[in-house]
């Protein structure tokens, strides 16, 4: 039997076509909630603790990865606070490395505001006092390690900042933390093929 030329190219088509298709269907995974830190308040005078440790996440559902966090978890909690407060942090570095943290965003002194200036060495403690005296806004706090804040915050050393008034209070905007309101941070990560991120 001869193969014309039209035949060949069709059986060739549907043949290529074929192997394009996957050999097995599968069902979509089951969706994943967003994760969502825990809330951290200021509460009259109460310091905040934010310890900055070794952590594990999971960025797929096979492996969990090594990561760092802040207080436990892969990133940090959010910080809640109110113009008029005096927040007192308390830093506490559970890391092998010396690291500086700050928050973007807050309208204070640079004293307070953490940076190289204010390096914690492994095992040391940062307990500054900060006025919050500014309009409703949203903050990030990060570390901030000369030449390490990158591969810091790639890490996990990053967390919000929510800052609160009066007029913030009363609009129609959603306010139920984790309900109908909620914290997303965005990060671009590289996982090798054990699923863990590659800096």
């Amino acid at each position: 039997m001869s193969l014309s030329r039209r035949r060949f190219i069709q059986t060739t088509g549907v043949t290529l076509a074929a192997c394009a298709l996957p050999l097995q269907a599968r069902a979509a995974d089951a969706p994943v909630a967003l994760p969502i830190p825990p809330l951290l308040e200021s509460r009259r005078g109460q310091p905040l603790f934010l310890t900055l440790q070794r952590s594990r996440w999971a960025f797929s559902a096979e492996r969990r990865a090594a990561t760092w966090g802040i207080n436990g978890g892969y990133l940090g909690p959010t910080v809640h606070v109110f113009n008029g407060d005096d927040v007192k942090l308390v830093y506490n570095n559970r890391l092998n490395e010396p690291v500086a943290m700050t928050v973007s965003g807050l309208q204070v002194p640079g004293t307070l505001m953490g940076g190289a200036t204010r390096r914690m060495s492994p095992g040391a403690d940062w307990s500054p006092v900060i006025p919050i005296r500014q309009p409703a806004a949203t903050c990030w706090y990060h570390a901030n390690t000369p030449n390490r804040m990158a591969p810091h915050v790639y890490n996990g050393l990053v967390g919000l900042w929510l800052v609160e008034d009066v007029l913030s209070k009363v609009l129609p905007l959603p306010n139920h933390y984790g309900v109908d309101d909620f914290p997303l941070i965005i990060q671009d990560k590289r996982l090798d093929n054990f699923g863990q991120p590659v800096y």
